[in-house]
């Protein structure tokens, strides 16, 4: 009897062992499914990609031609990493993200550079002074030329932000400034004139140019440049055609 009772006992635990080994086999099957389904691209493709964020500068096709790797991608495999990298090496994008959206859809936030001034002439600066390459773009052309050491953007930056506060503030605009390899000031007005500020007391000079100003331009000749690297006073290259006719 006793024997009878091992033997039945013996018999539910082997009865146990298969069905949990059934149950195993069905899950790794149907994990096996569920990946085939989901890494089929026919069976989940991406059908819609929603591009949000404002654009000036990035065209529609460059977007898709950045996203062209993903028409062999279903919304499982689509790598988003890489998509971002491929967004964000377009010339004009600051930063992008990429979010998948169930059942078919991506969407792409893009956020693009705002050019505040040209950079060494084939550069530009963004909104954070920050050196970027991109095409060049004819409605820019009225930014501030900016000139300076490969790492001087953000000091150029600054400077330009106060010279031209102080300049319209009487009556000038400023156009262009320049920190030369000896770390001199050089500023170019919206009228061509030239202000030759040195390495120091940049302000002190500037208040110079604007005090005796006055005197000079009722000359009735056309300066070319005025240098104020002096202490007091200053030196002025009239236009060459105004010296000849003297």
């Amino acid at each position: 009897m006793a024997a009878w009772k091992r033997l039945q006992f013996d018999g539910y635990r082997f009865t146990g062992i298969v069905m949990l080994a059934l149950v195993c086999i069905a899950l790794v099957y149907g994990g096996l499914q569920l990946r085939q389904l989901l890494a089929n691209s026919d069976a989940l493709p991406i059908d819609e990609v929603a591009l949000v964020g404002k654009r000036q500068f990035t065209a529609d096709d460059e977007v898709r031609q950045a996203l062209h790797a993903l028409s062999q991608d279903s919304l499982v495999t689509a790598n988003m990493q890489m998509v971002q990298h491929q967004l964000e090496a377009l010339p004009w994008v600051l930063s992008a993200s990429v979010r998948r959206e169930w059942p078919n859809r991506l969407k792409v936030y893009l956020s693009e550079q705002q050019p505040q001034a040209h950079w060494n002439q084939t550069q530009w600066l963004n909104q954070d002074a920050q050196v970027f390459d991109a095409p060049a773009r004819p409605e820019l052309i009225g930014l501030p030329k900016l000139t300076g050491p490969v790492d001087a953007s953000q000091k150029v930056w600054q400077h330009w932000l106060q010279f031209s506060e102080y300049l319209k503030l009487n009556g000038f605009e400023l156009a262009a400034l320049e920190l030369t390899a000896r770390h001199a000031w050089n500023l170019t007005l919206d009228n061509g004139l030239q202000l030759r500020l040195g390495r120091r007391d940049e302000m002190e000079r500037l208040e110079r140019f604007i005090v005796l100003w006055p005197t000079l331009n009722s000359q009735g000749r056309r300066a070319q440049y005025i240098d104020l690297r002096y202490d007091t006073g200053l030196a002025v290259g009239w236009h060459l055609e105004q010296q000849e006719n003297a």
